[in-house]
């Protein structure tokens, strides 16, 4: 597996990258969102990759950043969904974007991206919802860094007024998702918490 690499931008596209690292060459496939922040010509490139191989053809795909690389391998593991489709959602929307209609069941905007049909859209809503909230859960801890005591509180006081811990701890990441300054204070966090618990019912 090759899981990254560093080198010199030999050529360039919206598609492809050429990426020359010790005097060789690597083709690489592109989403726009990466080919947006790529340095100029000659200049060093780190990209993260991910090797597909098949019985005729081998393709390395690369990406600016972990979560674009995550969010690729989650798509292409969905019945039908290949690589180029993968890009292609990856080219027509954010990361945040993208998370935010799966885990809102959002379909309608999934289908809007190039090759995804109604069929594809639900089916990419219905297994990757889940994993999905599991990456929002990362997310959140990374908003949260050294404030888990105001998080920990929080959680302890929603379920002091008879919410689960699984309640809390989504409504928490979702308030979280929304306004990172929400977690100033213990109070204010359970503020927000109630009021997304009441709307997700």
């Amino acid at each position: 597996m090759i899981y990254a690499l560093k080198g010199r931008l030999a050529e360039k596209s919206p598609a492809c990258l050429v990426i020359e690292v010790n005097g060789v060459s690597y083709e690489v496939s592109v989403p726009l969102s990466t080919y947006d922040t790529i340095g100029p010509m000659d200049g060093e490139v780190s990209l993260f990759t991910v090797l597909v191989v098949r019985e005729d053809d081998m393709q390395l795909y690369g990406f600016s950043t972990r979560d674009e690389r995550r969010l690729f391998k989650l798509l292409t593991s969905v019945s039908g969904i290949g690589p180029k489709t993968a890009i292609g959602i990856l080219s027509a929307a954010t990361v945040k974007d993208i998370y935010d209609f799966i885990a809102n069941g959002n379909s309608h905007a999934l289908m809007s991206m190039p090759g995804i049909g109604r069929k594809t859209a639900e089916r990419v809503v219905l297994e990757l919802r889940d994993k999905i909230e599991k990456v929002g859960i990362t997310a959140a801890s990374g908003i949260l860094e050294g404030k888990e005591d105001i998080r920990s509180g929080a959680v302890d006081a929603l379920m002091a007024l008879g919410y689960s811990r699984l309640q809390s701890e989504r409504a928490i990441r979702e308030v979280l998702k929304g306004d990172a300054e929400a977690a100033k204070s213990v109070e204010d966090l359970v503020r927000s918490a109630l009021r997304e618990v009441k709307r997700m019912g």
